[in-house]
């Protein structure tokens, strides 16, 4: 069957939100007292929800704290620190002339995604947005992507996740859809090669020669 609608990631695979999320870390562990993250740490970051990160670095009590701060700085820097991914909108403008519907599905808090989405220029072309903090389990599990997939009023076997991260990846396959993997700046290139996504592509535009 044809494909009909695409569940997208946000950071890594729609935008670059890397210079706000590192700058509000740093204010975290600054306000915390522990170690500034290095780079490495914070692109770990980038993926699983705050809370489960913090907890593996911290434990349980800090991550709480960690997550209240570090949203508290989120606030004030995420619009300014994201950038749209070159090459992006275009992508998503085709699609959207094409007849391709488009949800974002994300681990990021959804309010901020919508913020983000709506600062680059792109919620116009997402039908809807589902991320952490709405009442969905966060990727991989796959409650969210079931959440998007209705919402499009499309069918499974008509839809592809694409994603940046092994995350998206195993999502999509607890899904039963296919996963098409961007080479994206926060990838695991290593483990998402062991896992051999359905497609793993150079860059979103990539996907204008799939549909």
């Amino acid at each position: 069957m044809a494909i009909r609608a695409l569940l997208l990631d946000h950071d890594g695979t729609l935008v670059d939100s890397y210079e706000g999320i590192a700058k509000c870390m740093r204010l975290m562990c600054r306000d915390l007292g522990v170690p500034e993250m290095s780079e490495a740490e914070i692109l770990a970051s980038i993926g699983p929800t705050l809370e489960d990160r913090f907890t593996e670095l911290w434990g349980g009590d800090t991550a709480e704290e960690a997550v209240r701060i570090y949203r508290s700085h989120y606030k004030v820097h995420n619009a300014a620190g994201t950038h749209i991914i070159p090459g992006v909108k275009k992508t998503l403008e085709t699609l959207a002339h094409r007849g391709i519907r488009m949800a974002c599905v994300s681990n990021k808090a959804w309010f901020f995604c919508k913020e983000q989405l709506e600062h680059v220029g792109l919620l116009p072309y997402i039908q809807t947005v589902f991320g952490h903090r709405q009442g969905y389990a966060p990727k991989p599990d796959p409650e969210m992507l079931f959440a998007a997939i209705e919402s499009l009023e499309v069918k499974p076997d008509e839809v592809v996740m694409v994603g940046d991260t092994t995350t998206d990846l195993q999502a999509a396959r607890n899904a039963s859809i296919p996963a098409w993997i961007i080479k994206g700046k926060y990838s695991q290139h290593s483990e998402i090669r062991k896992l051999n996504p359905d497609k793993y592509l150079e860059k979103l535009e990539d996907i204008l020669d799939l549909i």
